[in-house]
């Protein structure tokens, strides 16, 4: 459950950041900040997030101890991650190279399984992302738990 109040503190600082031009120092996310997010809370913020913000916040929420395999799940496919199945670190342009390593940051900790909770659902199938698709490459041989999704509730969200 996340309370109003907790809604607007994740909108204060985590959404759409970078077009505050009243509060310059909201123009760049607060770490210490973050870190006092649940996981619920990050589940709500991945599901808001302004990708145009970077993926700066979005790697804090993956590589986070708070992250839920839900989370990454919706995370990985809102990416649209069959753009970057052609690529390789050689060959990426520098301008997608954020949002590559931030795929490949998920794909290895679904190898991995080092995810503590498993509770928020996102299911790439019934979100109607395509789970297939062929590729030369062998970094992205999706593990079946991401390409299948993560079966869960959806945290409540008052506010």
């Amino acid at each position: 459950m996340i309370l109003p109040h907790r809604v607007k503190f994740i909108q204060k600082h985590f959404f759409e950041f970078s077009f505050n031009e009243d509060n310059e120092e909201e123009a760049v996310p607060d770490f210490e900040k973050f870190k006092t997010l649940s996981s619920a809370e990050q589940y709500h913020l991945a599901k808001i997030y302004n990708w145009d913000d970077g993926t700066q916040v979005l790697k804090w929420i993956v590589e986070s101890s708070n992250c839920d395999k839900g989370t990454a799940t919706r995370i990985f496919w809102m990416a649209e991650p069959d753009y970057y199945f052609d690529f390789t670190d050689e060959t990426i342009d520098e301008f997608e190279k954020d949002v590559y390593d931030l795929l490949k940051i998920i794909i290895e900790r679904f190898k991995k399984d080092n995810f503590k909770s498993s509770k928020f659902g996102f299911i790439p199938a019934k979100e109607g992302y395509k789970k297939d698709w062929d590729n030369a490459v062998g970094i992205w041989e999706l593990p079946n738990s991401l390409k299948e999704g993560n079966k869960g509730s959806k945290p409540l969200v008052f506010g």
